[in-house]
């Protein structure tokens, strides 16, 4: 399959791009900086130029689209909510204009909007899964909502197949965040709000893979994709009672240490398990 991987460059996009390659896809990717693979094709496209993602497109069977400003900290709100509202509008648009039927979004469970939120909010149930309500209070989960919005939207309007991936905290195997990441488990009082849920970016990269190679019923889906239990090594349970004691609402399935957002979708309809957590990083 001839796929393209807009952000095919980055911290993230790169480890999805090794794993298309080691499963033998022909592989594109957009991307304002090369790529570190050398068997790949190179489109040096803005994704914010729509004429130029509309050539880059052209000819490939399916799109998965990683690109984008990863957080709200490092940029004024209004360029977070512009580059990747509009970013993911020009590769839905250009998808369109090419035939194209299958987009795979980089989503991310800041939808939610516990990641960055400003006024307290607390789980509606435990663990949550797709049904969970989204009310994000920052422009970086606004602008994934509307982008999965879109998604959904050129679905309906040209029946292309789109699959939004909700991803927690991506971790990776790179020396300068392994002590970083040590350090999180050390203090993970202070790291509430993101739920102290994660996956391990060989995780996320399996995850669009399967995504792109699955034909699933309905034309459009979301999944939580996350590492099967929490960073903290702590019990769950006793975690959500000293720090949101207002849920009121815990499943029987829930237990130990697993994680508060649930992968159970994407186990059932994609085929998805993590296999990696945080152990691998950090006890190799």
């Amino acid at each position: 399959m001839k796929i393209l991987v807009t952000g095919g460059s980055g911290m993230v996009g790169k480890y999805i791009v090794d794993e298309l390659l080691a499963h033998h896809h022909s592989v594109g990717v957009l991307d304002l900086l090369p790529p570190k693979q050398k068997d790949v094709r190179f489109h040096h496209v803005d994704m914010l130029q729509l004429p130029d993602v509309e050539d880059a497109v052209a000819g490939y069977d399916a799109v998965i689209h990683s690109a984008g400003i990863p957080h709200p900290l490092n940029d004024p709100a209004d360029r977070v909510f512009f580059v990747n509202v509009n970013g993911t509008f020009n590769v839905l648009e250009a998808a369109a204009r090419n035939g194209i039927k299958k987009v795979v979004f980089t989503s991310s469970e800041s939808t939610l909007g516990f990641a960055f939120m400003k006024n307290r909010m607390v789980p509606e149930y435990v663990p949550i899964d797709e049904q969970h309500p989204l009310r994000p209070q920052d422009p970086y989960g606004l602008s994934k909502v509307i982008g999965e919005q879109i998604c959904r939207s050129y679905t309906l309007q040209y029946g292309i197949r789109t699959i939004c991936l909700r991803e927690p905290w991506i971790w990776v195997p790179e020396a300068e965040q392994l002590q970083f990441y040590q350090s999180l488990i050390d203090e993970y009082r202070n790291w509430h709000k993101n739920l102290w849920t994660y996956v391990h970016v060989y995780d996320v990269a399996r995850a669009h893979r399967l995504a792109v190679e699955t034909e699933l019923e309905h034309l459009h889906e979301v999944f939580f994709i996350t590492a099967a239990k929490n960073w903290t090594g702590r019990d769950s349970s006793e975690l959500l009672r000293e720090f949101y004691p207002e849920i009121s609402t815990i499943r029987e399935s829930f237990i130990g240490s697993d994680a508060i957002i649930s992968h159970q979708k994407a186990k059932q309809l994609l085929g998805f398990t993590p296999l990696y957590s945080s152990d691998h990083l950090l006890r190799p």
